[in-house]
């Protein structure tokens, strides 16, 4: 039988929903391995079991957030618990998240699967991290790079932007800004990519931008058209509860009051 101690120590890195909140723990062995611990720490003070014993864990509450759809993202880091902790919080948010732990498997991994992402350490043990990103770059590799070193003077980071970074963050660093970080790049890449029609906004642009469900699509557009909820209701098949439903949800994703409102979001023009 394990002590309650056990248990919560087994419990590390599972992610908890409280209400409406989110929570992740994401194990910090040692300072050099760059996570700051923003919100307390969790292991045994008792002397009678060691340093050793004592493991900090680094607390990351938030309200849900909308990212894009799931991607794809390659951690370039040869710290194993860093690499893993990263690993884990990136899918509590749903992505896809590889490691390569060395330059020469960086490269290779990032020109074969062309990741939506990139984030690169600079201490690797065979090659330089600007050594990965001038590669990369040279290899026509245009996926978003965010830097993640402790090497902080001004000279490291802008030899990082002139290689082609786009991000520069230095250790210790924060779980929730570095997630944060990480997410604003997804969105800007996402929209840079997004499809247009004659203005509007395709599909794919919807689910990516603003989360809507394929049947949260339709009813957008014909929301965008000025239909009621009842005509929105029959052309769908659908009951006007449900319908109405629908219309609310799409309402608050889009961040829209009115069904004008909704057609100038859809046609690129909000």
């Amino acid at each position: 039988m394990r002590s309650s101690r056990e248990r919560s120590r087994a419990g590390a890195g599972d992610e908890m929903e409280r209400g409406s909140h989110r929570v992740a723990w994401v194990h910090s062995p040692s300072p050099r391995d760059g996570i700051r611990v923003r919100s307390g720490a969790y292991g045994s003070n008792d002397p009678r079991e060691g340093r050793s014993a004592r493991r900090t864990f680094t607390k990351r509450t938030s309200s849900p957030t909308i990212w894009p759809a799931m991607k794809r993202i390659l951690i370039v880091e040869d710290s194993i618990d860093l690499a893993g902790g990263l690993r884990r919080n990136l899918e509590v948010e749903g992505h896809r998240a590889t490691i390569s732990g060395t330059a020469a498997h960086a490269i290779e991994t990032a020109l074969r699967d062309a990741p939506d992402l990139i984030v690169l350490d600079l201490g690797l043990p065979d090659r330089d991290g600007y050594f990965v990103l001038e590669q990369l770059r040279a290899r026509g590799c245009h996926s978003p790079v965010l830097i993640l070193s402790a090497r902080g003077l001004e000279a490291d980071k802008v030899k990082g932007f002139r290689l082609g970074a786009d991000d520069y963050v230095t250790k210790p660093f924060g779980v929730v800004e570095l997630m944060a970080r990480i997410g604003a790049h997804l969105r800007r890449a996402a929209s840079e990519s997004e499809p247009l029609t004659n203005g509007v906004l395709g599909d794919d642009a919807l689910r990516q931008r603003y989360a809507l469900t394929d049947r949260q699509i339709e009813v957008a557009r014909l929301l965008a058209q000025g239909l009621s909820n009842a005509e929105i209701a029959d052309t769908l098949g659908l009951s006007t509860f449900t319908a109405r439903n629908h219309t609310e949800a799409v309402l608050l994703k889009l961040g829209a009051s009115t069904r004008a409102r909704v057609g100038a979001i859809l046609r690129g023009q909000a």
